[in-house]
């Protein structure tokens, strides 16, 4: 099942193509116009089908034409802090709390089990902009983070949001750190993509 309101294309198209939205390439009104989607894949699919089922409902209501390319952009690298790799090895415990929202109220949190890479993936979501493992680690981890929301809600507490940032946050609950820097990624440039969907 896939339920969302208010999507912009990019968002949908990072989606599809397993990218962060800064690798999406294409007109400004991708991040203006928005939508709202309700699919359902067939019972059984596995998740690793659904990035190709979203570009096919993609191509069907929205007639995209992607190309992918390599582009030099800003990005950040994910390096081993000085302190050392503060994660624990899988399966061991993440040392979290049983209920964080209750002991970091107003906090952003990520939670789950992974290798470096897949943490630096979704740290790219976090920060937007593509982030690239250079840890040299290969073991899979647990891990919980907590930081302050990049855009806090309305009606947050300034005590509340008495938390770290992302950056410092790394370091210090992870034992990783960001390097700024530039490399060459993977995008995906959208040459023609449909402004108006077609009927359902």
């Amino acid at each position: 099942m896939l339920h969302g309101q208010r999507l912009t294309l990019r968002m949908l198209l990072a989606a599809a193509y397993g990218m962060t939205e800064p690798r999406i390439i294409g007109p400004g009104w991708l991040d203006s116009d928005r939508f709202d989607i309700l699919a359902k894949s067939p019972e059984g699919v596995p998740d690793s089908a659904k990035e190709t089922m979203l570009q096919a409902l993609l191509q069907d209501r929205f007639k995209p034409v992607a190309h992918l390319t390599m582009r030099e952009m800003p990005v950040y690298f994910l390096e081993v802090a000085k302190s050392g790799v503060k994660m624990p090895i899988y399966p061991a415990q993440d040392r979290g709390p049983d209920r964080p929202g209750h002991q970091y109220p107003g906090a952003a949190m990520m939670r789950g089990t992974g290798t470096t890479a897949q943490i630096a993936f979704l740290l790219s979501r976090i920060v937007n902009r593509p982030v690239l493992d250079r840890t040299g680690l290969t073991d899979r981890y647990n891990f919980f983070l907590f930081y302050a929301p990049l855009s806090p809600r309305n009606g947050d507490h300034e005590a509340e949001l008495d938390q770290p940032d992302i950056f410092a946050a790394i370091q210090e609950q992870l034992g990783l750190k960001f390097q700024p820097g530039r490399d060459n990624v993977q995008v995906v440039v959208v040459d023609h993509i449909e402004r108006m969907p077609t009927e359902n």
